[in-house]
């Protein structure tokens, strides 16, 4: 008897813990998951099974601390091919709006049928009488009448009924394709995290379990409102979030960070560069000849495999912040950074496709995903803590967080920062993008007006921000509202900003330029051997706003590339010239409802047996 109670005690028992996820650290790619959980420990060996965790787990990446009086013997990742993703509630909605369409569509159908019925009764019963019975004129007017009006009213009322037929089939096929995207998602695996303890007395622990999932992400987008040029900028910064990991995050604190873990931390060796004759240079790390870097702005749709449109598919440029979502129609836009090369587009159900940036418009077809399954592997413990390929297990460290009375909170690192959003939040395993408000700030800047008359005779307003670096902003698309107006999308790009961040905040036509050729100036003569052409523009510029501005203006002389060509230039005494690449760059500072005049001349001189286009 006291054998079996040995064997008891040493018996392995399986358990199944329910546990919650409370935190989700996202980064721009892929997001940390931590989970709690405060299971009852039998006593002996118990092999604690943590359900329904996302399959598209990184298994190095899974961590379990632990508090009481018990030891973690190993960890183990599996995949459990039983058990299936829990789908939202909105697969139940989209099932009822699917049978309320199919009920509405018969019952359609139905009157379709009633009606046609009537008219072939009609058409069927011309004959009045019979062969031996006359008919009076005004029996055969009425009965006229009768025929003409009801089948007018009949063919009247097929118009409409095809029509709302028309769009119930529309409707439809939108239900079915978004029932689609997420059956497909229902169909995959769960997978499980099999903890063995051991303890000597029967207890409750407390466990934290963390791990990376891919499938997640969030891009920068701003809001960027100027009431008038002697305000300061509001910039609305926020971030849109995204999943499909096959886990909902439900009521979670959110953090959101700037790092990239799918991005290699080691840093690049340069080795000896050496010289052959003969030989074609190769930069191992050169991009492809694939990519486009002249691109600012990309556009195109998104469908599926059978030519569908897919609706709310995220679209990212790899290896930034930049992103955007679908239209119902499948369509996108995103304007671009320097250092943009390539487009990810990902959503549920289908297979992330990635693609070079070669042309101003990309198409992308999307196939449905197949789930690459995994073994099940088991780590063991070294001395208390498994190696650093191996998942880590340490004890649990209790940490509290002081209330804070903001809607985020800033916390710099080494190498990345992060937001903590202090309100909890619900993000579903939809591929959906959630908007979530980082923070506001009104910074002050600096307001100027640029025109280069001789590409664009338009005005473009710009504002020169110096205390941005506290600000931590990310590459990422801004929309434009200008004393109350909505101007468009514009680049907002730290990158490669120094001492001044300067936006772009579109084109103000109230600000007007002219560049016109002065003919009493502009002639072409003889000189000996030589063409003599004088060359002379004015420029307008005037200011119709109700206050004054300060504006750039920009032009420039030609330079010579050969030996018998011969420039001279003058210009508005204002004027400065740079020397290597003889760009003119006037300052001023224009009163309301005011105009400026500058001047620009130079003369060329050049061989008459020769051609120079000076246009």
């Amino acid at each position: 008897m006291l054998l079996v109670v040995s064997l008891q005690l040493f018996a392995q028992q399986e358990q199944k813990v329910n546990s919650l996820i409370n935190k989700v650290t996202v980064f721009t790619r892929g997001a940390q998951i931590t989970r709690t959980a405060n299971p009852a420990i039998n006593l002996g060996k118990t092999v604690l099974v943590f359900t329904d965790i996302s399959p598209r787990i990184d298994k190095q990446s899974i961590q379990v601390k632990g508090e009481g009086a018990f030891t973690i013997l190993s960890v183990a990742h599996k995949i459990n091919y039983f058990k299936q993703q829990v789908v939202s509630d909105e697969i139940a909605l989209l099932v009822k709006k699917q049978a309320e369409l199919n009920d509405e569509m018969n019952f359609t159908n139905s009157i379709i049928n009633v009606y046609r019925s009537e008219q072939t009764l009609i058409e069927k019963n011309q004959n009045i009488g019979g062969a031996n019975i006359g008919v009076t004129a005004e029996n055969l007017k009425a009965v006229a009448d009768f025929q003409r009006a009801r089948l007018t009213e009949i063919f009247t009322k097929l118009l409409e009924v095809n029509k709302k037929v028309s769009e119930i089939s529309k409707e439809q096929l939108k239900v079915n394709a978004q029932l689609t995207s997420i059956s497909n998602n229902a169909e995959k695996p769960t997978a499980e995290i099999h903890v063995t303890v051991s303890a000597k007395t029967a207890l409750t622990g407390n466990f934290e379990v963390t791990y990376y999932v891919i499938d997640a992400g969030w891009f920068a987008n701003y809001d960027l409102r100027i009431a008038s040029i002697n305000k300061p900028v509001e910039i609305n910064y926020k971030a849109n979030v995204y999943q499909t990991s096959g886990e909902d995050w439900k009521n979670v604190k959110l953090s959101l960070s700037n790092g990239n873990p799918n991005e290699s931390g080691a840093a690049p060796n340069l080795y000896p560069w050496r010289l052959h004759y003969g030989a074609q240079n190769i930069n191992l790390y050169e991009q492809g000849n694939n990519v486009n870097n002249n691109i600012s702005e990309v556009r195109g749709r998104v469908v599926d495999n059978l030519g569908e449109p897919v609706p709310f598919a995220t679209v990212v440029a790899k290896g930034t912040t930049l992103g955007t979502i679908t239209d119902l129609e499948g369509n996108y836009t995103l304007k671009l950074s320097t250092g943009s090369n390539y487009l990810v587009v990902s959503y549920i159900g289908y297979e992330t496709l990635e693609l070079p940036i070669n042309s101003p418009i990309i198409n992308f077809s999307l196939r449905q995903s197949v789930s690459l399954l995994q073994s099940v592997v088991v780590y063991k413990q070294t001395f208390g803590y498994f190696s650093d390929d191996k998942v880590g297990v340490s004890n649990f460290e209790k940490s509290e967080r002081k209330t804070i009375a903001l809607e985020t909170n800033f916390e710099y690192k080494p190498t990345t920062f992060v937001y903590d959003i202090v309100e909890p939040y619900t993000i579903l395993n939809n591929g959906k993008v959630m908007a979530i408000d980082i923070q506001t700030h009104d910074v002050k800047a600096t307001f100027e007006y640029y025109a280069a008359p001789k590409i664009e005779r338009v005005a473009f307003l710009t504002a020169q921000i110096t205390d941005w670096r506290e600000l931590n902003l990310l590459v990422g698309e801004a929309n434009l509202f200008f004393e109350g107006a909505y101007l468009g999308k514009t680049i907002l790009d730290p990158t490669f900003a120094s001492d001044t961040l300067q936006l772009s905040l579109g084109r103000d036509k109230s600000v007007q330029i002219q560049r016109t050729k002065m003919k009493e100036f502009t002639q072409r003569q003889f000189l000996g051997g030589n063409n003599v052409e004088n060359v002379a523009y004015e420029i307008k510029v005037r200011n119709n706003k109700q206050q004054p501005i300060h504006i750039v203006i920009k032009d420039q002389f030609p330079i010579s590339a050969e030996s018998d060509i011969q420039v001279n230039g003058s210009t508005t005494p204002t004027g400065k010239i740079d020397g290597a690449t003889q760009i003119i760059t006037w300052e001023l500072d224009i009163p309301s409802d005011a105009e400026q005049k500058l001047e620009l001349k130079y003369t060329v001189k050049y061989p008459k047996d020769k051609i120079v286009v000076l246009e």
